[in-house]
């Protein structure tokens, strides 16, 4: 039996999980996860996200992972006090922050209630009906605060993936019409922008890293309600994601509408035994895991590390219980370990995959040419675009959605007339961050101001960018010794900067992670 690499990288990092937890019961802040808050005192809100660990921590207890010697009546308590700074963190309207103080995040408040759901349920033969009733209560606001909002600033479909799974397991507890009648209007979106080449959108188009983590949910959602017919979607889903498992083991990139290129294991594993395109890439993806090829829990910053480490807990568990010997891997069903050539084109997404004898190459046309190139499975060619600064300093790319764009895709040659858009990177200076903080507890107190004020910011950092009046053209001529050749005609005003790395156009924190 192959070593279980989920575990490994799990009890690399549990003792990092640990510490976040304040554990001092004569502390105001006993039970919270965010040391920002509780211990630097560096901000003004506690992170809620970090009380969702007791997720992960139930599935390592109870599957019998828990690697150090604690008692139960020790454990219990450990749990009990993530619920009591999740109480704590609890706004009046029962939403949850990530961001800033009266953020009423959709997404974290879905995330932490989803999780405590699961943990209730993984500790239920453990703790008395009393102990349960009592945890349960914890998560009532953060349902009912689901139930009566949305997210409705962009369609991020692993957001409403994980309000789909905490509304679904509520229902399954507390047998509650009004969070079943939420779940499915939220699976129904979801669906509804899911393209028919199998893509959740993710903003503007199709983002495979983030995929990974809306399976998480998808996927617990249908072992759990079959009735909704979730299978096709979710094959359909691992159909396109196992194209951007790469030759070197590495996943997703820069070519995703939010460049991410890390791998969550559980929801993909999780289907394994109904999906054979699930079992192989699951897999493959172990192999890179346990390689360090790929981005996993060890590179997580703290805002994302809850999430990973409790798909990395679930994928450990999964393992654990799993027999490899029983099934046989085809991994011919991997796109990148074929040997025949062949060329695929997710024209909705805007993607093209070309695979020749010893080559392997995505490019994203829709985003003025993102290449990536592998030769002998080594990555050769990681080619984001090009960059232009105006006199005043500004910089601005083709790396960007463009609706006005040309394309010409014939036999090996791609072209692309694509616009120059500017890159809206600010940093958060002091007056800037006054600002926010007066914000917030005046007008952001309001539901409708703030998602107002979350439309624009997504439209400004992301969905509709300001172009020059430069255009870029591009031609790929793919093969083994694929080639780049940009041409434009910038002015005497603007000049072209030369880079040595890649590079990501928008404000998006969940990118750039070491690998």
């Amino acid at each position: 039996m192959k070593e279980n690499s989920y575990f490994l990288q799990v009890q690399n990092n549990l003792s990092r999980v640990l510490s976040l937890i304040d554990n001092d019961e004569t502390s105001l802040s006993y039970g919270l996860g965010d040391r920002y808050f509780w211990a630097w005192g560096l901000t003004d809100f506690g992170n809620a996200t970090f009380q969702g660990c007791a997720h992960g921590l139930s599935r390592l207890w109870v599957s019998g992972l828990w690697p150090y010697d604690s008692t139960e009546e020790c454990f219990i308590r450990r749990i009990q006090s993530l619920f009591a700074g999740a109480r704590f963190l609890t706004r009046k309207d029962g939403s949850l922050e990530e961001a800033f103080p009266n953020e009423g995040s959709y997404c974290v408040t879905a995330l932490v209630a989803f999780d405590l759901l699961v943990t209730i349920d993984l500790l239920s033969e453990k703790i008395t009906n009393l102990q349960k009733d009592k945890l349960i209560e914890v998560v009532r606001p953060f349902i009912n605060f689901l139930i009566k909002s949305d997210e409705t600033h962009a369609i991020i479909s692993n957001h409403l993936a994980t309000a789909v799974a905490a509304l679904v397991r509520w229902d399954i507890v507390m047998e509650d019409p009004k969070a079943s009648r939420k779940a499915e209007l939220l699976l129904d979106r979801i669906l509804n922008n899911q393209s028919k080449e199998g893509w959740f959108r993710e903003y503007e188009g199709a983002d495979p890293g983030y995929q990974t983590l809306c399976l998480h949910y998808l996927a617990d959602t249908h072992l759990l309600r079959k009735d909704l017919n979730l299978l096709e979607p979710i094959a359909n889903s691992i159909r396109f994601l196992k194209y951007f498992a790469h030759p070197d083991g590495s996943f997703g990139g820069h070519y995703g509408s939010r460049c991410t290129r890390f791998y969550y294991p559980s929801g993909i594993l999780a289907m394994a035994n109904e999906l054979p395109e699930a079992a192989s890439l699951a897999y493959y993806m172990e192999s890179s895991i346990a390689g360090n090829s790929v981005i996993g829990l060890s590179s997580m910053d703290e805002p994302n590390l809850i999430p990973m480490f409790n798909s990395y807990a679930w994928g450990a568990s999964l393992k654990k219980d799993s027999n490899d010997e029983a099934n046989e891997i085809n991994s011919e069903l991997l796109p990148c370990k074929r040997k025949d050539a062949f060329r695929i084109n997710f024209n909705e997404a805007g993607l093209l995959v070309d695979r020749g004898h010893h080559y392997y190459s995505i490019i994203n046309y829709k985003k003025g040419g993102v290449t990536y190139h592998f030769a002998q499975d080594k990555l050769k060619i990681l080619n984001c675009g090009v960059v232009f600064q105006s006199p005043s300093g500004s910089k601005a790319s083709n790396h960007f959605y463009d609706d006005n764009q040309k394309i010409l895709i014939r036999e090996n040659r791609i072209q692309i007339r694509h616009g120059i858009a500017e890159m809206p990177k600010k940093l958060t200076l002091p007056l800037k961050f006054f600002i926010l903080r007066i914000l917030c507890f005046t007008i952001f107190r309001f539901s409708k101001t703030r998602e107002f004020t979350k439309r624009l910011l997504v439209k400004y950092l992301i969905t509709k960018p300001k172009f020059w009046r430069i255009w870029n053209e591009r031609e790929i001529l793919l093969g083994k010794n694929l080639e780049i050749n940009d041409h434009q005609e910038p002015g005497s005003d603007y000049k072209k900067v030369e880079l040595h790395d890649p590079f990501v156009p928008i404000h998006m924190a969940s990118q750039g992670y070491w690998q």
